[in-house]
């Protein structure tokens, strides 16, 4: 018959767990002085007098000392009898999970006899269903609220996001608490979405809130879907169910018109006569133009980051938004503008600033054709909307224009790894999305490729 019991060691730490002994029959080891043969194997368990975080909050407490001097405790302190009654429970707990599983495994009869490897594991696969259980508990525990999942992931994940993909969350958790209001008018209770509630029905009125409510276009409506998609995706680590209908809750996007400032363009830019005080934001624009960096990055740019290595001329900075570093190789184009003053940067201008002047830039410079594409518009007292049209081109310039041009004038003329590595986007799909190009515009680039390619040639 089996037996378990526990102990303290003396020769250990004083606040180190108990350890369990299992004892049992072994003909082996039958003797004179052993005539039952009794073998036993023992493993730490992780029952303490004193756990780990009391002893941290009382460093001087002693484990061994209580449980020698209160283990058989018949008095009325409340806090001694609590204690020995909660090592008492958790040590018949474990007991019971021993025996049971030892039963199971050396029934009478059995000529083999655990080892201390086996009671490792099953003292390892009892601990490991307390902590599913915990789990479990604390996820049944956790709120359901969409918009107390987007607190927490932004709280959980808050060093490793950067600032803008904060202000996003926080923007996207203002559109879903507004959202929230407006359906408690309608419904005239208090209405929350619940993650489990997130499914084609609730795309439906969301979609005809964000449009009808607040005229967000789709693209703008399938960013926020997208976010939100983000947080469901999350809260599933604690558990939570997602609804059988939650595929459903999605929303692509629309084409976008790019607009970009193509080489012939750049040129007409370069050339034009145009005031002195428009002469920095010329030069700005036509370098990034050549650099394919934001304009976090390319306004930050000066003299002592330049590296010269034989004849080519690198940058060495690090990424503003992807935290990447990086020795960018300087177009000819840049270089050849940089010489002019000695190797350094045109002045730094702020955004807002840099936005109305190449704007004005490409207004003097002739790009007044109409094209397709969309400007913040104030549409009601305060509100601001990104309003679809067709406009002269000059007045769709911003500061992102470098970059765009950058990755649409160079795509299919250089290694798409090339322009990957220089624009900073993580994955083509990305690129091809920013461009407005579509997968089917790689069969143009292997026709130009063939075309290239002299097959009567090794």
């Amino acid at each position: 018959m089996a037996s378990v019991n526990f102990l303290l060691r003396s020769a250990v730490k004083k606040n180190d767990p108990f350890t369990a002994r299992l004892q049992f029959s072994n003909p082996s080891k039958i003797t004179d002085s052993n005539k039952f043969g009794l073998d036993f194997v023992e493993v730490k368990t992780r029952i303490f007098v004193f756990n780990p975080e009391e002893v941290k909050e009382m460093p001087l407490v002693d484990g061994q000392r209580f449980w020698k001097e209160f283990k058989k405790y018949k008095g009325s302190d409340i806090n001694i009898k609590n204690r020995i009654e909660r090592i008492n429970s958790e040590q018949n707990k474990f007991r019971s999970f021993i025996l049971d599983r030892f039963e199971a495994a050396y029934p009478e009869g059995c000529d083999s006899l655990p080892s201390k490897e086996w009671l490792s594991s099953v003292a390892k696969e009892y601990y490991d269903d307390i902590i599913r259980a915990e789990a479990r508990k604390k996820n049944l525990e956790k709120p359901n609220e969409l918009i107390w999942h987007f607190d927490n992931y932004i709280k959980v994940k808050g060093l490793e996001l950067k600032p803008r993909t904060i202000l996003k969350l926080q923007d996207t958790k203002k559109i879903v608490a507004g959202f929230e209001e407006f359906q408690s008018s309608i419904k005239g209770y208090s209405f929350q979405v619940l993650i489990p509630d997130v499914d084609e029905l609730l795309k439906y009125d969301l979609v005809s809130y964000l449009q009808n409510n607040m005229h967000y276009s789709k693209n703008t409506i399938a960013k926020t879907i997208k976010i939100i998609r983000t947080i469901c995706n999350y809260s599933k680590r604690y558990g939570i169910e997602l609804s059988p209908m939650y595929e459903e809750f999605r929303m692509a996007y629309d084409d976008k018109d790019v607009v970009y400032l193509s080489f012939e363009e750049l040129q007409t830019i370069k050339n034009a006569d145009l005031p002195d005080e428009l002469d920095n934001a010329r030069k700005w624009l036509y370098i990034s133009s050549f650099l394919g960096q934001r304009i976090s990055d390319f306004m930050r740019f000066e003299k002592t980051m330049i590296r010269r290595d034989g004849t080519a001329y690198f940058i060495d900075f690090v990424q503003a938004k992807t935290n990447k570093k990086m020795a960018l190789l300087l177009h000819p184009e840049v270089v050849k503008i940089l010489k002019e003053n000695d190797m350094n940067f045109p002045a730094a201008i702020d955004e807002p600033a840099y936005n109305d002047q190449i704007r004005k830039v490409c207004e003097l410079s002739g790009l007044t054709e109409k094209v397709k594409g969309s400007i913040l518009t104030e549409i009601d007292k305060g509100v601001w909307r990104n309003v679809e049209g067709v406009y002269p081109k000059y007045k769709l310039i911003s500061s992102h224009i470098g970059r765009k041009s950058y990755c649409t004038n160079f795509y299919g003329k250089i290694p798409t790894a090339l322009i990957l590595e220089v624009s900073g986007h993580s994955e083509e799909r990305t690129l091809l999305e920013y461009i407005g190009k579509k997968d089917a515009s790689r069969s143009e680039m292997i026709k130009n490729y063939y075309q290239n390619i002299d097959i009567t040639k090794d």
